[in-house]
């Protein structure tokens, strides 16, 4: 029998079918409608940024009128005995240097991901650590997190509300360990409480506007702590038989991390500083591993010794303050041990004359021969920085007193230049990387040698008299060490001589040689 299909089971069946397709299509469209409302940010870090430090200058007991920026180096030093010196010389790192040596980082190209206003990163975070990203929406509340590590799974992209703006917080200790909860609480409420000060903080906030699609944001951590790596160098005296309790400071043991900028609260200031772990000793050079450092920025920075031997000398509990540490910098710290230079008559006199450098606004001694400024009489700048003759109060004192070697080193006095000059004067013309001098003979073969770099007068600030003539201030007013060689007979001359009365005057343009008590 022939199986009959009724009229109403057909028009029912015709109904299903047409329901059916306008149900799919329906859904179609909206889920084509949703899929443009939502906004798929996939996050990368790409790695560790330099920190920006801007014009923040170490303070100082001197007025500084300047707006200069600190110097790349810092050199300090302590006398260990009688003979010899220790040379500490903190230098910034710059660059690819600045990855965390805690890492050893290797150097990589990062490609710039268009849309995203961060630098590439020189340095990428290593394999193994962690990092966490928090997102919260344009009025502060917590929208969604995630914890990610590098060289695992790539990360799953955050879905959010397309042409909206996001804060994206990135933060992480930089090593394997799990992440410390951020929570969900409002932006403006969050912090991470409790951070140990010797751990490496790294952290960035991005603010962006996310469009519907694929987003794709690469995050450059920024160091929140400094970074110090110290060597010693032991060459001039022998191999390093002890270097025991070394710390940097000050430190705080703990701190605290507000979301909202990446301000640092810092608790426990730590009573010794953060420890300093030197690598094995035996040899003339060693290098520790680096030190965490948690401060504030600070121009009172100290390094600690508890016990230093080497070859025969040994000292116990040195100190080596006025260190200038910023935040997230990454540091070089080079100790050397250095003889004494010259000694006479109980006092160090410095190796070169004083120079003034009016862009970092810091004191220091010349390394080669001629260099040096020309200071007036008794006046903190030197001819060419604009101030050489305002003599104002504050711009008046010793320039030597702010040489950065522990603020030990005064001009010397008539009475020093005396007694380096001896009853019968033993100077004795010396020509030395081509320059004519007068050297000042010390003991055995050592020497001082004052080069013959002549003096500048306001109507004439080119250098006269060089390189017949070498000028120097001393202390005592209007008193000088004056050598050279007689422009008629062509006769060597060295002596101590008072140019008061006319013939100079306190706006004269002259060298310093600078000395500091052997004791």
């Amino acid at each position: 029998m022939k199986k009959i299909l009724h009229r109403p089971t057909l028009k029912l069946a015709i109904g299903m079918v047409i329901t059916f397709i306008l149900f799919t299509g329906c859904s179609k469209e909206e889920n084509s409608v949703n899929s443009d409302k939502v906004a798929k940010v996939q996050v990368f870090v790409s790695g560790i940024e330099n920190v920006e430090t801007g014009a923040l200058k170490a303070s100082s007991s001197k007025k500084v009128t300047s707006k200069k920026s600190i110097p790349a180096s810092q050199t300090v030093s302590v006398r260990m005995d009688n003979e010899y010196y220790m040379q500490a010389t903190l230098s910034r790192k710059y660059g690819n240097d600045q990855g965390s040596d805690m890492a050893r980082l290797a150097k990589a190209n990062v490609t710039k991901t268009a849309g995203t206003t961060f630098k590439a990163a020189a340095n990428p975070l290593p394999t193994g650590v962690t990092y966490g990203v928090v997102v919260y929406d344009a009025d502060g509340n917590y929208v969604d997190r995630a914890a990610y590590t590098v060289g695992g799974s790539t990360p799953a992209p955050f879905e959010l509300v397309a042409d909206q703006s996001y804060t994206f917080i990135t933060y992480s200790l930089n090593n394997s360990d799990p992440l410390p909860d951020a929570g969900t609480a409002p932006l403006s409420a969050t912090k991470i409480e409790g951070i140990a000060g010797t751990a490496d903080l790294l952290y960035t906030r991005i603010d962006q506007v996310v469009t519907g699609g694929q987003n794709t944001l690469n995050i450059t951590l920024k160091h929140l702590f400094s970074e110090i790596t110290t060597t010693i160098d032991g060459s001039q005296i022998g191999s390093i038989e002890v270097a025991d309790d070394f710390y940097i400071g000050p430190h705080y043991d703990q701190a605290d991390l507000e979301f909202t900028d990446g301000t640092i609260t810092y608790h426990n200031l730590s009573t010794n500083g953060s420890p300093v772990q030197m690598g094995a000793i035996g040899g003339t050079s060693i290098t520790s591993l680096p030190a965490i450092v948690a401060t504030p920025s600070t121009a009172n920075g100290i390094l600690k010794i508890g016990t230093i031997k080497i070859g025969d000398v040994t000292k116990n509990n040195v100190e080596i303050g006025g260190i200038t540490i910023i935040p997230g910098e990454r540091y070089d710290l080079n100790l050397t041990i250095k003889k004494h230079p010259h000694d006479i008559g109980g006092l160090i006199w410095a190796e070169g004359d004083l120079v003034y450098d009016t862009d970092t606004d810091v004191y220091s001694f010349s390394q080669n021969p001629g260099d040096g400024s020309y200071f007036p009489f008794g006046h903190l700048y030197p001819y060419g920085d604009g101030r050489e003759f305002d003599r104002t109060a504050a711009n008046l004192g010793d320039p030597c007193a702010f040489v950065m070697e522990g603020n030990q080193w005064r001009t010397p006095t008539k009475e020093d230049f005396e007694i380096l000059t001896g009853e019968d004067d033993i100077s004795e013309a010396r020509t030395i990387n081509g320059i004519n001098g007068a050297w000042y003979p010390t003991i055995d073969d050592e020497g001082i040698f004052f080069p013959e770099t002549g003096r500048k007068t306001p109507s004439n600030p080119n250098v006269i008299g060089q390189p017949r003539e070498g000028w120097r201030w001393s202390s005592t007013a209007l008193w000088i060490l004056f050598a050279g060689t007689h422009p008629d007979t062509g006769n060597w001359y060295s002596y101590v001589s008072n140019r008061d009365g006319g013939f100079s005057t306190v706006d004269w343009g002259m060298k310093i040689r600078c000395v500091r008590d052997l004791n």
